[in-house]
């Protein structure tokens, strides 16, 4: 009797590991249908430029100057972080900026003095456009940045009184390095 009823119980065991065998083999079947009939996109290619230009962008939302930000997004992170950083103490990120003849836009927001495309208005470079601006401006930042070696904002004050600060203010000169600097660790350190 007892031989019996261990037949009874192998075969009970036998009829549930065969039972599972089947579900898991099911399971496993279908879940390989899927997977082979899933599309994969192709990765994402690691873009620098679009990461700068997003976190320029979000500090400069809703300013005349965020148009610009893919333009300063072309440029190394340092320039860029001096192109906002700048902008920001001289004309409130373009809230306040020279204007030509006509009342339109120069789109100098750095305070630069060389001439744009449209000669000099009030003092500054006027611009033919957001992109030259850019260009031009990014660029001197460029020969400051790599020539100079001007890293810093502290180093910047170049921008704001040339290579002698003697006829600025000790506060005016602080306060120029100061202001620019929050902006400039913004974009430089994301």
């Amino acid at each position: 009797m007892k031989q019996v009823s261990f037949d009874l119980s192998s075969r009970a065991c036998f009829g549930v590991f065969l039972l599972l065998s089947t579900v898991l083999t099911g399971l496993l079947t279908g879940a390989s249908l899927r997977i082979s009939t899933m599309h994969i996109d192709e990765p994402v290619a690691f873009n620098p430029h679009a990461i700068l230009e997003k976190n320029v962008r979000k500090v400069v939302n809703g300013y005349p100057i965020e148009a610009m930000s893919p333009y300063i997004a072309e440029h190394k992170k340092v320039t860029a972080a001096f192109l906002v950083g700048i902008a920001k103490k001289e004309s409130n990120w373009g809230k306040r900026v020279p204007v030509d003849k006509n009342g339109a836009d120069c789109f100098n927001y750095w305070g630069y003095k060389g001439a744009g495309s449209r000669g000099v208005e009030m003092g500054h470079g006027c611009f033919g456009s957001p992109q030259e601006a850019i260009d031009i401006v990014g660029k001197r930042i460029d020969t400051l940045v790599d020539e100079y070696k001007f890293d810093t904002p502290e180093e910047f004050i170049v921008w704001k009184c040339g290579f002698d600060c003697s006829g600025h203010s000790n506060q005016s000169v602080k306060k120029w390095i100061s202001d620019v600097k929050i902006y400039f660790n913004k974009v430089n350190r994301s």
